[in-house]
């Protein structure tokens, strides 16, 4: 499967209770979409691992994921920090306005129209999430900067997914 066509819904935080289930986050906060799916992998760096789900469960705000093949608190507690991918069409799906950050890397940052950079990346931080972003204009030795732009309302304007711009408000970054 091309990897294109997956997207992370949550990740492993750790193994729970005594039969290889996993306590799993959403990244989205929605977890209804979870209780649908047969068929997931897990993501660590390049290793793409497809499991069948066997179960679902929710408590306090996390997924209980058993999966096949996890039969032990080790077996599962093995993929902790793992990203948990599913194809597009099972993800948590999307209301208008909305995006999966994922779309948003390879966009173009424009201020005024002006290309500032292209998005490489996005980083959670705690406080909000960060562009990673890769200058437009070298600097005088041919080498591109890569700079870090908060993704909060007072430095980003319109984002359109589709054409893969986004409207920044700021330029400080690019200093």
């Amino acid at each position: 499967m091309d990897k294109q066509e997956l997207i992370s819904i949550g990740f492993v935080k750790t193994s729970y209770g005594v039969k290889g289930c996993m306590k799993v986050s959403s990244y989205s906060g929605e977890t209804r979409h979870f209780k649908k799916l047969k068929m997931v992998y897990l993501r660590k760096d390049k290793v793409l691992r497809q499991f069948r789900v066997e179960s679902v469960s929710e408590q306090k705000g996390d997924i209980l994921l058993k999966l096949s093949g996890l039969e032990s608190p080790e077996a599962a507690k093995i993929y902790s920090t793992w990203d948990v991918v599913v194809p597009r069409e099972f993800a948590a799906p999307l209301k208008e306005g909305e995006f999966y950050y994922c779309d948003l890397i390879g966009s173009v940052l424009l201020k005024d129209k002006t290309e500032m950079g292209t998005v490489r990346s996005v980083v959670e931080n705690g406080a909000s999430f960060l562009l990673e972003v890769e200058c437009a204009e070298a600097d005088v030795k041919g080498k591109k900067k890569v700079v870090l732009v908060p993704f909060l309302e007072q430095f980003i304007g319109e984002v359109d997914a589709a054409a893969k711009t986004i409207e920044l408000k700021e330029t400080w970054f690019f200093e």
